[in-house]
């Protein structure tokens, strides 16, 4: 890894997902040199389809939010829905002056396209082949293999300056390196399709999120069609069918309001399915390399937090990296505070997460509207609006990890609480 100031950073990124095309982007936008590995391999649906404002301001940055708007449908919030009186609507309206209030849905694969389109644009050089690398476990580094190396030969024989593992849910250098991780509870599995002939909820490109007996169902609007999903436990999903359609079918039908609102549904896609947990790498860099996106850590997906923490880890890990110069002892203290500023994000998400499964937010959504019932106007809607803007903006990606907003949920969620049970609402 020689370094050179007057030379642009060399840098390979393995995978061509959101969270490599944006990394790569940015970077060759800057001047390093930049060549993207990927098998070009994609499933026929992506899960990820439902994003938050956080993200919009990612696309003002790469230039393609008009882009994603056309390709898309517009965000005004999420619904999550309990009981038949027990409906929490969360708008992104309340983050006026924060973040744009508005995010999209978006057909995956169209969309995945769209950001690799724009890295290309950058002038990111896209190979089709599948990386081969060698990794040294004891040096803790990773290089490209000969036979690799050899499709850059711009490069002359030189080896990456870093190379980037954007493989997601694959995590190839965690697997090279034996780099552990933390995992979460849940062992769950998602099915879910694209549907014709459904309403969508509203207001119009609103998400619905709803409980069923043991998990939960999602509902995202997208062009002429409504993706339609369940996250139940496996052992519970098998009670409703051997294959991934069976299951799909009967547990929308076991359910009496998500059945209600799919009626006449003619399913247009393939199911997808893919199993649903919680994991965060210990470490996500070392000398030469680093993790991005879902090959770092992904959290539960209630929230929909995964591809804007893909893209907006690769927006930071692009900001780390310098355009020239190659690799210095300094850029491995720079990485080593991405990955622990990215470890504490994912945390922050599944914190919150987890008050949505546990219950605590709707008995305090509840609560807080009793509550306010009994305040004069003024002072009623202005406590509303202030919890609204913390609860909305950290789900919005905005206040995720802030510490006001976070002290406040964790505050009312001991304190805050009265008159309800949150396990009666809990997402089992």
């Amino acid at each position: 890894m020689n370094s050179s100031a007057a030379r642009p950073t060399r840098v390979a990124v393995i995978g061509a997902g959101p969270s490599g095309a944006t990394t790569a982007g940015l970077l060759a936008k800057k001047g390093a040199s930049v060549v993207l590995l990927d098998d070009g391999k994609r499933p026929a649906l992506v899960v990820g389809e439902s994003l938050v404002p956080l993200l919009t301001v990612v696309f003002q940055r790469l230039g393609i939010e008009d882009a994603v708007c056309a390709l898309g449908v517009r965000k005004p919030g999420v619904t999550f829905s309990i009981s038949d009186d027990t409906i929490f609507p969360l708008s992104f309206d309340a983050v006026r002056g924060v973040l744009p209030t508005y995010a999209y849905n978006v057909p995956r694969k169209e969309f995945d396209q769209l950001v690799l389109d724009t890295a290309l644009k950058a002038g990111v050089r896209h190979i089709s082949t599948v990386a081969k690398l060698v990794a040294d476990r004891d040096l803790d580094t990773v290089q490209l293999a000969p036979e690799t190396l050899e499709l850059i030969p711009e490069w002359k024989g030189q080896q990456p300056d870093v190379v980037i593992d954007a493989s997601g849910r694959r995590r190839l250098l965690a697997r090279l390196l034996d780099i552990q991780a933390s995992v979460g509870p849940r062992q769950d599995i998602a099915h879910f399709a694209h549907y014709e002939n459904c309403p969508w909820p509203e207001p119009a490109g609103q998400v619905e999120i709803g409980r069923l007996e043991k998990g939960w169902s999602w509902q995202i609007p997208l062009p002429g069609r409504l993706s339609v999903g369940v996250v139940v436990n496996r052992d519970h999903a098998k009670k409703f069918g051997s294959t991934g359609e069976e299951q799909l079918e009967a547990l929308i039908e076991n359910d009496r309001r998500l059945a209600a609102a799919t009626q006449g549904r003619r399913r247009v896609s393939p199911v997808a399915t893919y199993a649903n947990y919680q994991l965060i790498s210990h470490r996500g860099s070392g000398r030469g390399w680093a993790m991005v996106g879902d090959a770092f850590g992904f959290v539960d997906p209630m929230l929909s937090p995964g591809l804007c923490m893909a893209m907006v880890s690769a927006e930071k890990l692009a900001d780390t990296i310098p355009a020239e110069g190659g690799w210095k002892p300094a850029l491995h203290e720079d990485l080593t505070s991405y990955w622990q500023w990215f470890r504490d994000q994912l945390a922050a998400w599944q914190n919150l997460v987890n008050y949505f499964y546990d219950g605590r937010i709707f008995a305090l959504h509840r609560t807080g509207t009793d509550f306010s019932k009994n305040l004069p106007p003024l002072v009623g809607n202005a406590i509303q609006r202030h919890l609204g803007k913390n609860f909305a903006g950290m789900a919005s990606g905005a206040l995720t990890s802030h510490p006001y907003s976070r002290g406040l949920l964790s505050f009312l969620g001991k304190y805050g609480i009265r008159g309800y049970e949150p396990a009666d609402f809990a997402i089992q």
